[in-house]
């Protein structure tokens, strides 16, 4: 990886959330970096800058850089429950979509190189695609939130068809930090604390990346140039676990003895079922590999809640 190639202007769109925050800090190429974000959290680096705006506010765009070599484009809002609900439409085709729409059309007048987008694993819903078959096979997403994500993946492949601007789109699963509140942290934070651990009783079962590798991969994107258009898995390497599968692992891990308790019944859910995704071209592409499994996502956060409790 040259690590040595300069870009003169990166921009993050959704700047903000941790893994915008994440990247600004970490990115290795030589740049300036522009955060854009509705609210900004200060990052001390000499080489970010902070911009305030909404991406629906054209004037708001105007604030940013003439010149626009790579954009992230993470301005959007997650799934859960609500996203099976018609209701809720509107509102993921209006932040994953429409965003992402009206940035492009003001990014017509730029002159940038490429443009990572951040996707989920939801679009493919319970299908079992293999990587290689993404660009020919429809995937089919089982909740609104995948839907609006699969909407703006089309948007931007046309936009590349017109302008022969690279884009990198990432399938991300459900990405692990300290402190994300996720169903990793729940369940640790309920064994550390001696509490008997309630599961609801679904088919789905559960894929992740460590916040670290993501960033790693993002890094290895904006060092490449002229990659056309890629999708690209950015899973780790174990398999995708279920609940039960994840507090017995916590609990062979931290040597309690909570109780686990899973439902009689099955829950609906809005999580894919039966998804098993290849990462093969993202590693050979990429010359990336994910260092961090399930089981070291759980050490590691076990590690860090225990810190704290001491702390």
């Amino acid at each position: 990886m040259n690590l040595k190639m300069e870009i003169s202007n990166i921009l993050i769109m959704g700047g903000s959330g941790p893994i915008g925050q994440a990247l600004a800090k970490d990115l290795s190429v030589k740049s300036n970096i522009y955060l854009f974000d509705k609210k900004i959290k200060k990052i001390h680096k000499k080489n970010i800058k902070l911009i305030s705006g909404n991406c629906f506010k054209l004037n708001d765009l105007n604030k940013l850089p003439k010149k626009i070599d790579i954009v992230f484009f993470l301005i959007g809002i997650k799934g859960g429950p609500e996203s099976n609900n018609i209701k809720n439409l509107d509102k993921y085709i209006r932040y994953n979509f429409e965003t992402l729409i009206f940035f492009l059309n003001f990014l017509k007048k730029k002159n940038i190189k490429k443009i990572i987008f951040s996707s989920t694993e939801h679009v493919y819903g319970d299908n079992d695609i293999s990587n290689n078959k993404c660009l020919n096979l429809e995937p089919f997403p089982k909740n609104y939130y995948g839907f609006s994500k699969l909407l703006a993946e089309k948007c931007l492949y046309n936009f590349y068809k017109k302008t022969f601007v690279s884009v990198d789109i990432l399938r991300i699963p459900r990405v692990v930090y300290f402190d994300d509140k996720g169903i990793i942290s729940k369940i640790i934070i309920n064994f550390l604390t001696n509490k008997n651990i309630f599961l609801k009783k679904i088919r789905a079962k559960f894929n992740f990346i460590f916040i670290d590798d993501l960033i790693t991969a993002m890094n290895i994107c904006a060092l490449q140039k002229n990659t056309r258009f890629r999708i690209l898995n950015i899973f780790n390497d174990s398999r995708p676990a279920s609940l039960l599968n994840i507090a017995q692992k916590i609990k062979n891990i931290t040597g309690k003895r909570n109780i686990i308790n899973v439902a009689n019944h099955y829950s609906i859910n809005h999580n894919p079922t039966r998804l098993s995704v290849s990462n093969r071209f993202a590693k050979s592409s990429l010359n990336w590999r994910p260092l961090f499994s399930l089981e070291k996502i759980i050490k590691k956060l076990i590690t860090h809640y225990e810190s704290k409790k001491k702390i």
